[in-house]
């Protein structure tokens, strides 16, 4: 028998690899294992390319704080606006656009030049502070709280001379003081008061005081900062020439921003101070604003979001939303009484915009404000001498009659419990 040839064809060789090879296509080609090293670079990439783990979104908080304050829609949407560059004709009609919703929507107008400011209601006050003496004049300052304390802490630090008529916290001011003072004193120059003092939620007699100025021919300076928007405040008819304001409380914009209203005799006066700061000096704003071109970098997100509470208020009306912050507060001090808690303040020296609380028997602040914002509430503390001893409650914002009622029953259940 003849034996078959061990050597293949060339076309047979070929036949067999054309076999192998569709017999172990899609098979994993075997590799040796990484190394150590290997392994942890690509742990690395993958960690790096990975998406970040989704947050879940964060639980409304009502904010029963004097700023930030709960704020509207269309304030968010402005917030989240397109970028901005401030040095462009864009910005300088959104900025001047704002100025007029401002003085109009307070009902002031021509009567008043905005000068908007950086930064919170703080920056603006101290602005004004530098502004409001001449040389060689004093500055009267009505101090009956924390606020009114750093109105005269600003006149220390500028090194303005002083005149401090100070009075307890919770009791009706003395405005014989203020009277005397004024007689005694030639050089007082300015009087400066806090309208709504936030530290105790007592409404100052801005209009009495603002008559004795006003009779003695002294420039005012009111700090309206947590009060205007809330607040019955008739700048032109009590005379006053700075008036102080944020963007964040009553009138519902973001917090960050901050304003001075100046009268025209102020505003023209204001113009040719010499400059006591580079930054917060109110001359140099007012006359770049007047221009159209922000002396400085603004917080252009802030400045459009203000633009678009402007227009929530424009469409309330101030006189409305007066009205809602007063009845706000009525509803909440009865409800306040019914739990059996005590008013800080005799009802008749409170403001529309704030209510100041002794703490329920046997209870220390931080556990009733962890109950309270573990519910989603949140207030705030006691400042200086009443700190540990009081819990204040702000009215300002977009806070919904559902939001109070359901704060009311937390806080009965905070207030009952052992």
């Amino acid at each position: 028998m003849r034996r078959r040839s061990k050597k293949r064809s060339p076309l047979r060789r070929r036949t067999l690899l054309r076999r192998f090879i569709r017999r172990t296509r899609g098979r994993p080609v075997l590799k040796a294992p990484p190394t150590l090293a290997e392994k942890q670079e690509k742990e690395k990439e993958e960690a790096a390319a990975a998406p970040p783990p989704a947050r879940p979104a964060p639980k409304r908080q009502v904010l029963l704080c004097p700023g930030p304050v709960n704020t509207s829609p269309h304030v968010h949407a402005a917030l989240g606006g397109p970028d901005l560059c401030h040095r462009e004709p864009e910005f300088s009609h959104l900025m001047q656009t704002i100025r007029a919703k401002l003085v109009h929507a307070l009902g002031l107008d021509a009567r008043y030049s905005p000068v908007l400011v950086n930064g919170s209601g703080t920056a603006a006050l101290e602005a004004a502070v530098m502004a409001s003496t001449d040389p060689g004049k004093k500055l009267l300052v009505f101090n009956n709280g924390v606020y009114g304390s750093r109105i005269a802490q600003l006149a220390r630090i500028h090194q303005i001379p002083l005149v401090e008529i100070r009075s307890p916290l919770t009791e009706k001011p003395d405005l014989g003081r203020v009277a005397a003072a004024l007689k005694r004193d030639s050089h007082i120059g300015t009087v400066a008061m806090v309208h709504h003092e936030t530290s105790t939620g007592m409404l100052n007699p801005v209009e009495e005081i603002a008559a004795l100025a006003k009779k003695s021919r002294r420039r005012l300076l009111i700090d309206a900062i947590s009060s205007i928007g809330g607040e019955k405040l008739e700048l032109s008819k009590m005379g006053a020439g700075l008036c102080v304001g944020s963007a964040g409380k009553c009138l519902h914009g973001a917090p960050g921003l901050s304003f001075v209203l100046l009268s025209q005799e102020e505003a023209a006066r204001v113009s040719k101070l010499k400059p006591k700061s580079l930054y917060l000096d109110l001359g140099i704003h007012l006359k770049a604003q007047d221009r159209g071109e922000p002396p400085f970098t603004p917080a252009v997100p802030l400045v459009a979001a203000f633009g678009a509470a402007l227009d929530d208020l424009a469409r309330e009306g101030v006189r409305s939303r007066i009205a809602r912050y007063r009845e706000r507060a009525i509803f909440l001090r009865q409800g306040f009484k019914k739990i059996g808690l005590k008013l800080l303040l005799d009802e008749k020296l409170l403001s529309n915009t704030l209510t100041a609380l002794w703490l329920p028997a046997g209870k220390a602040y931080d556990p009733v404000h962890g109950a309270l914002k573990k519910a989603g509430f949140i207030v705030y503390a006691g400042q200086s001498e009443l700190k540990g001893k009081i819990l204040r409650v702000a009215h300002m914002g977009q806070l919904l009659q559902a939001d109070l009622k359901e704060f009311l029953r937390v806080l009965r259940e905070v207030s009952s419990t052992s």
